[in-house]
């Protein structure tokens, strides 16, 4: 893997770290100020750090707690998409029903960073759309 995978790999985990620790400064930074998010529950496109991390706290109500920990990362050769396998687990605020599931991101990167997220339930559909199918 070359030098400047390495950095997007690392940035991607600190992401993640950020993420579960619900420090948004921490997370905005490994973003691209212009980021893109389209969640998979969602018919709309967050544009902009401030709009995802309003739309994550928002999100995190429903949870008592949750966590999303990146199983698998792969940037592809031009070094222009990210796939993200994920694993999350949770359990929901007042109902107590655990949540153990995958989620697939394919980021496209922008100066190393993750710039348009789009959010799949389906790994193959996810890795089709990073460039990087199997």
């Amino acid at each position: 893997m070359s030098e400047e995978n390495v950095e997007i790999v690392d940035g991607v985990r600190r992401l993640f770290a950020a993420f579960n620790k619900r420090d948004w400064g921490a997370f905005s930074a490994e973003l691209d100020p212009e980021v893109e998010y389209t969640p998979v529950e969602e018919h709309t496109t967050r544009h902009g750090r401030e709009a995802v991390i309003e739309y994550l706290k928002g999100w995190f109500e429903a949870w008592d707690t949750f966590l999303a920990e990146p199983e698998e990362i792969e940037i592809t050769r031009a070094g222009d998409h990210a796939f993200i396998a994920m694993r999350c687990q949770g359990s929901g605020k007042g109902s107590g029903v655990e949540v153990d599931d995958r989620l697939y991101w394919d980021g496209e990167l922008r100066d190393g960073r993750l710039y348009r997220i789009s959010e799949y339930t389906d790994r193959q559909e996810a890795l089709e759309a990073a460039g990087l199918s199997e």
